[in-house]
């Protein structure tokens, strides 16, 4: 049936497509560390503040798990994916809280760069990752 391998074809080369953008995304992702990344696996949550006309803010929480972490970001594995880029949180039980903003966004992943210096960010770090 030749629509049918037509459709199939389409549906591998989506495959493919979307394989070499995430593979793009994961090489972006790398290339842009400028500081030493630690592997963990924390549980955390990502609030994300959206202000209506009336000033009144409404909050949405996505839990989910830091996979590696540096001073001046993260790599975030979601419980279900996220669109917004700015007006983030991160918030991780054992080391605190952080405004972010996401830098890329494949599915459930998430890679976030902390709004505050990354000294600041370091010092969080040190008490729970000794070689950070």
């Amino acid at each position: 049936m030749i629509i049918g391998k037509d459709i199939h074809q389409m549906l591998n080369d989506l495959d493919r497509s979307r394989e070499k953008d995430e593979a793009k995304d994961s090489e972006n992702y790398r290339e842009n560390r400028n500081f030493r990344r630690s592997r963990v696996v924390w549980e955390a949550k990502i609030k994300i503040y959206f202000n209506d006309v009336t000033l009144k803010s409404e909050v949405r929480e996505v839990h989910g798990v830091v996979r590696d972490i540096s001073a001046n970001g993260a790599r975030l594995e979601l419980a279900q994916p996220i669109a917004e880029r700015a007006g983030l949180e991160l918030v991780i039980p054992k080391l605190g809280t952080f405004p972010c903003e996401t830098v890329w966004i494949s599915d459930c992943q998430v890679g976030i760069r902390f709004n505050e210096p990354p000294e600041i960010v370091f010092q969080h770090l040190v008490r729970i990752l000794p070689n950070a």
